[in-house]
């Protein structure tokens, strides 16, 4: 984080009834030897969340439900509806916001746009950008988006070696 943050505020146009899973949480770490939620340490936020009736009529949230200073991270999932499960994969929401003082950044995925303020949006690695020492694991693991985010991320740089 750099410099001071009154808030995370995030604009955005999602309809909770589209998402068979919809989530967001606040990231204080990893775990490598997890995939998919459970790789992320930390706190599920319960202001965008497909269990929260009034997401879809509150296009501006404040994600303020833990302090600042206690995550590093905010990873957003939505798994689509439409063709769930079988060929949903390509339009699941994944992006994940690194809290960063007076940045403003737009995220724009099919239909969805997000726009974080105090924020920064953080690019989803490619399987082939995996560090050498994941690339050997079960598919499960590989084609991971929240996976491949957190062993990326530089909440695991000291885990592993980055080498290509």
């Amino acid at each position: 984080m750099k410099g001071p943050i009154s808030a995370i505020r995030l604009q955005h146009n999602l309809k909770p009834d589209r998402f068979m899973w919809l989530w967001m949480k606040y990231v204080t770490g990893v775990n490598d030897e997890k995939h998919c939620t459970n790789c992320l340490r930390g706190k599920y936020g319960k202001i965008l969340s497909k269990h929260n009736t009034e997401l879809e009529f509150t296009p501006m949230l404040t994600l303020n439900e833990q302090p600042l200073d206690s995550f590093s991270a905010i990873y957003i999932c939505g798994v689509i509806k439409k063709c769930y499960p079988r060929s949903n994969y390509e339009h699941n929401l994944h992006t994940a916001i690194i809290p960063t003082a007076g940045r403003t950044d737009t995220f724009e995925f099919e239909n969805w746009r997000l726009t974080v303020t105090n924020g920064l949006f953080e690019p989803i690695p490619s399987e082939v950008e995996l560090p050498v020492s994941y690339r050997g694991l079960p598919p499960q693991f590989t084609t991971c988006r929240i996976f491949r985010w957190a062993v990326c991320s530089d909440l695991n740089r000291t885990n592993v070696s980055m080498e290509t």
